[in-house]
């Protein structure tokens, strides 16, 4: 799986997710689910060549991701997801990154995420190169930001180039 813009990839999650999630909800309401969420848990390990890392960096590594999520599906189309996601690049140069966080998605469609929403750091007494954390809210009027979030707010070819 080729890693690319964290953004993006976390944008498509979002998408796939919420359509797969009121699909689901869908059948629940129609079969009398009952009120209850449906619980899914995925586990996800696989390594791979790191084309973004070589797009970004310009250096040929191996990654590493590693991913449990518990998805919870409600009646009326909406989602918590809670995600922890670590990609370790083979290359010590390369900066991890890891996320711990619940997404929610709303039956409207909006996303809001509670929690690290990345942290980029390196091994070997590198430390935290740069942590978003706190609240993030997605909708059609945009984002909204509460905490700190330099990865997000800041220049996106300069929070891409942390990774190097």
């Amino acid at each position: 799986m080729a890693r690319f813009d964290r953004l993006a990839a976390c944008i498509v999650l979002a998408v796939a997710l919420f359509l797969l999630g009121s699909a689901t909800a869908s059948a629940a309401r129609g079969s009398g689910h009952g009120g209850k969420p449906t619980i899914e848990r995925e586990v996800i390990k696989d390594t791979f060549f790191d084309d973004f890392i070589f797009e970004v960096c310009g250096v040929e590594t191996m990654t590493t991701q590693r991913e449990t999520n518990i998805i919870k599906t409600f009646p009326d189309g909406s989602l918590k997801v809670h995600r922890k996601v670590a990609f370790t690049p083979d290359d010590p140069r390369i900066a991890s990154e890891r996320w711990a966080r619940t997404d929610f998605f709303a039956a409207d469609g909006t996303l809001t995420i509670v929690g690290l929403a990345i942290r980029l750091y390196r091994k070997g007494g590198g430390g935290t190169i740069i942590r978003d954390a706190g609240w993030v809210e997605v909708s059609d009027d945009g984002l909204v930001v509460r905490g700190p979030h330099p990865f997000l707010e800041g220049d996106p070819e300069k929070a891409e180039k942390l990774y190097c």
